[in-house]
């Protein structure tokens, strides 16, 4: 696949976007690249905001930061290849830090001269092709502010919209009755109308290990229960039972129905709740996706399909979703993803056939479920026998490409998971290089 310039659609401004135009601009003889940002600002997620709900520009709120987020990574882990993160900042990062990070970074490579801001893509269409595999697409967007409405042509897609910001909630018996205080992580702010109040947290990832920190010390009391499944990623009940939370929070196994301001757990207790919040994923969300792309959601709103390494569309080889997958590399995982589609779009790699490609993608998905993980964990590479450095390894392998993001980062991200397993509230004070 290769020929004359390439003209290159990026939908979104986030991590994964900056890091994709980062990359094209490097090669400006070849490629060149607008960017289409709702925000107005670069950040996506990172970009802070004390509003939830519905945005000024008359669009779901974007953004699921809450005020007293800190990074979860440490910078060693986080930072891009090619762009370090100050050395005034801490060893965990503030979001507002974070943020000012991808500000910095986009003006040092000059990126925020080819990004639209306030402007949102509302449909992306593929149009006609001599050659099938790789089509044309037509993008149109809307300016958020003027109303304003494009349409414009180009011969790639890289769709780069994050996977936070459509809530999840758990399948839980009458929980839509729940009288009191309901909503999801994603809009979950600040500890303070909490105050005083029994508080329930469903799930048992990253999201809960902060909330607790955030909410016990203004809360009469805290239950944490697991979600979507059994797993146990961070063991975090086990390090309940060894004493390592505050003494007003309680882990219990399982909510298994919700009656008017009460739940019940899975040996029949019942227990009063002021607040039921929900710490229990994402679902994946491309409203603006145009059937031609041949794109389906599936298990909820969990399974992106037809997607060869969790990226490449595996009809029309033109279009590309980056940093798709719940990966705790997904900072930096276009460095990655982007070399990688890039060989195929210069015509340096060659995809297997259309049907390979499928099966490869369902044997992954089957292997997924016998190992008995569940189907909304079609894309999600944080378990022990899935983690986040086994897809790295996978995608450079497989593209022949290096791995610019270092031995050191994968073996600080291996320490800092286990820290986290054996004390997620102390994983935090040590230092990681």
């Amino acid at each position: 696949m290769s020929g004359s310039k390439r003209k290159v659609a990026i939908i979104g401004a986030g991590p994964s976007g900056l890091n994709t135009a980062r990359l094209l601009s490097a090669r400006p003889t070849d490629y060149e690249y607008e960017v289409f940002e709702r925000g107005h600002c670069v950040g996506g997620l990172w970009v802070y905001t004390d509003k939830t709900g519905i945005d000024d520009d008359g669009y779901p709120v974007h953004s699921s930061v809450y005020r007293s987020l800190v990074t979860i990574l440490s910078k060693s882990v986080m930072e891009f290849p090619d762009f370090k993160l100050s050395d005034d900042y801490p060893t965990f990062p503030t979001h507002e830090q974070i943020h000012q990070y991808l500000e910095d970074y986009a003006d040092h490579f000059n990126l925020k001269r080819n990004i639209h801001f306030n402007t949102i893509v509302t449909n992306l269409k593929r149009l006609p092709a001599k050659e099938p595999q790789c089509p044309k697409w037509s993008v149109t967007a809307k300016n958020t502010r003027t109303a304003e409405i494009t349409e414009k042509t180009f011969d790639v897609v890289f769709v780069c919209v994050g996977h936070y910001a459509k809530s999840n909630f758990p399948d839980i018996p009458g929980l839509k009755s729940f009288t009191g205080t309901l909503l999801h992580s994603h809009n979950y702010r600040k500890p303070e109308a909490f105050l005083g109040k029994k508080v329930t947290l469903v799930g048992d990832g990253p999201t809960v290990v902060d909330l607790i920190s955030d909410l016990s010390p203004v809360v009469a009391e805290l239950i944490v229960c697991r979600g979507r499944s059994d797993e146990v990623r961070l063991n975090l009940y086990g390090q309940w039972e060894k004493g390592f939370f505050p003494k007003n929070v309680r882990f219990i196994e399982r909510v298994t129905s919700v009656a008017s301001d009460t739940l019940v757990s899975l040996d029949g207790t019942v227990m009063p709740a002021d607040a039921i919040i929900c710490c229990t994923g994402y679902k994946h969300s491309y409203p603006f996706l145009d059937k031609s792309c041949g794109i389906t959601i599936e298990n909820n709103d969990t399974r992106v399909r037809p997607l060869f390494k969790h990226m490449i569309h595996t009809k029309y080889h033109t279009l590309f979703f980056i940093g798709l997958m719940e990966n705790y590399l997904d900072f930096t995982l276009a460095y990655l993803q982007v070399p990688m589609a890039l060989k195929i779009l210069d015509g340096k790699l060659k995809l297997p056939s259309e049907r390979d490609m499928n099966k490869e993608t369902d044997d992954d998905y089957e292997k997924r479920l016998e190992m008995g993980l569940k189907p909304f964990h079609a894309h999600s590479f944080y378990f022990d026998e899935l983690d986040s450095s086994m897809y790295a390894r996978e995608i450079i392998s497989f593209a022949g490409i290096e791995d610019v993001l270092g031995a050191a980062k994968h073996d600080g991200l291996a320490l800092l998971y286990s820290r986290f397993k054996t004390n997620c509230l102390t994983a935090r004070n040590f230092t990681y290089t």
